[in-house]
């Protein structure tokens, strides 16, 4: 385990040690929120909300507790999940993002504990007060590091009484972090990546202060929006101005909506490497939570097939893009035309 995880890990370790007390046969812990939460005992009875909880609930052996799972989570096919869910008949309770949340659904599976996210659930939070249930909030889609993800899941873990899972989970992470900085190092240093999210409603991208942005820094890459604070939705202008060496973008309902979609927002006119990931790619980016350690090898990939290098980044030269061997297919074809015409000329002299 590097010194970077390694600490992060210790961190999460001593704030957990400083945040958590032992109650009879339970715990008490401060959740995302702020709010000090007793729970007197395992429960049996979860309600998951979003599919990164749902994950870590499986990857830490804590499916057979799900009574109750957003409609994402019981279509999910990593770690099984949905084949598992799906055949304990568990109650859908609805979309992802609050609004969508059929909350009769949540009281009919009667839940000893729902695990929500802060930023997608956080309207939530008077029903949960009004009718007695009990709710822990994970920071979810809003963590602003790698740190955030792994003391969601040390969270989630100690709840289920699992916490030596996670020491292995950070020294897997490690590894494959280690492994895909040396190959960056080696291909893609210092290559600047705009990493799209979402094309609706505007260019909405990864900035400063997210997990992605975490990721890109510590594979030795850079985020083309480091100046730019948090999930933003941008103007075609400044995606122009940031300039960025590879366009990375989340499919978002698939790989062809995607495409329309980025022909629409003019981003395929800057003349830059797109990539579009797939779904499995992009649950593995977006969804914070033990996926998080297929994510090194996620980047690196899609840097390979932009077909760019750390080289042409560092002096400026963006490779050849479609826009620039369109260019140069044009400019072959008139000095051949060219070409043709002087020699009949000079022929018939």
């Amino acid at each position: 385990m590097s010194k970077q995880i390694a600490l992060a890990y210790m961190a999460i370790v001593v704030l957990a040690i400083s945040l958590v007390t032992p109650a009879s046969a339970g715990v008490t812990l401060q959740d995302s929120t702020g709010r000090t939460i007793s729970i007197t005992e395992t429960p049996r009875r979860i309600v998951s909300l979003s599919p990164s909880i749902t994950e870590t609930l499986a990857y830490l052996g804590g499916l057979d507790t799900v009574v109750g799972a957003d409609s994402l989570s019981l279509s999910d096919e990593w770690f099984n999940i949905s084949t598992i869910l799906r055949a304990r008949n568990v109650t859908d309770v609805g979309g992802y993002w609050w609004s969508a949340i059929r909350s009769e659904e949540i009281l009919a599976a009667s839940p000893d504990l729902v695990l929500a996210e802060k930023g997608a659930h956080i309207p939530l939070l008077d029903f949960f007060k009004n009718y007695n249930v009990t709710v822990v909030y994970l920071e979810g889609g809003a963590s602003r590091s790698i740190q955030d993800v792994l003391s969601d899941m040390y969270t989630v873990a100690l709840i289920l009484n699992k916490t030596s899972l996670l020491a292995e989970f950070s020294g897997k992470l490690e590894a494959e972090f280690q492994k895909y900085r040396e190959l960056v190092a080696e291909r893609y240093k210092g290559v600047s990546i705009l990493f799209v999210i979402d094309l609706t409603g505007g260019i909405w991208v990864a900035g400063k202060g997210t997990y992605i942005d975490d990721i890109v820094e510590r594979l030795g890459l850079v985020n083309a929006c480091r100046d730019i604070y948090s999930w933003t939705s941008i103007s075609l202008e400044k995606a122009v101005e940031l300039n960025p060496d590879v366009i990375v973008v989340a499919s978002m309902g698939g790989i062809n909506i995607s495409i329309r979609l980025l022909d629409e927002s003019g981003l395929t006119r800057l003349g830059k490497p797109i990539v579009v990931l797939n779904q499995s790619e992009t649950d593995i980016l977006m969804r914070p939570g033990p996926l998080l350690l297929y994510a090194p090898q996620v980047v690196y990939n899609a840097l390979s097939r932009a077909n760019i290098t750390g080289g042409a980044a560092e002096s400026g030269s963006q490779g050849m893009t479609l826009n620039g061997l369109l260019a140069a297919t044009v400019v072959i074809v008139a000095a051949v035309i060219v070409a043709v015409v002087v020699l009949v000329v000079f022929k018939r002299r």
